[in-house]
């Protein structure tokens, strides 16, 4: 009979044990959107939220500041896109970037922000881009840009002497 109650505490244990660290799994993969405005509407039937003045979103490591924003969701409640009009500023802390322009729309699912209207690109290199579009594949860290003329100021390193 001991042998038995042992075995059920044993195996009791090793149940909550899993169940706890799957639940800290599926916190762990939520990420959460943080958003303050002055003004905002929740359309809850097509999940998007509306935001207006001074505006400002942190998603991940990015910081968005604009005059308005729309914020869409996919079905199973994921970010699908932020849209980002007026006065827009990024920000990616670690990653030390820095973006303007007039619109920035980034898209969750290939984690791409493109930036448009005298968009202007700078990191902590030291390296500087304006154009009127730029895109930005954050993940793989890949950079596009359009518009005539881009101007660009690369900072270069030095080859090293033998």
């Amino acid at each position: 009979m001991e042998k038995k109650r042992i075995g059920f505490l044993i195996g009791a244990g090793l149940t909550l044990i899993l169940s706890i660290t799957l639940m800290e799994a599926a916190l762990a993969a939520q990420k959460e959107l943080s958003v303050e405005a002055s003004w905002q509407k929740i359309d809850y039937g097509n999940q998007v939220f509306f935001f207006r003045g001074e505006v400002k979103a942190t998603w991940n490591a990015m910081v968005i500041e604009a005059d308005e924003m729309e914020v869409y969701l996919t079905e199973e409640n994921d970010l699908r896109e932020i849209v980002a009009k007026g006065n827009v500023k990024v920000f990616q802390g670690e990653k030390k970037r820095y973006v303007t322009g007039a619109r920035a729309t980034y898209t969750a699912e290939d984690d791409r922000l493109i930036i448009e209207g005298q968009a202007h690109y700078q990191d902590e290199l030291g390296n500087d881009l304006q154009a009127e579009k730029i895109i930005l594949w954050i993940e793989i860290e890949k950079l596009e840009a359009e518009g005539t003329p881009v101007k660009a100021i690369y900072v270069l390193k030095e080859p090293e002497e033998e």
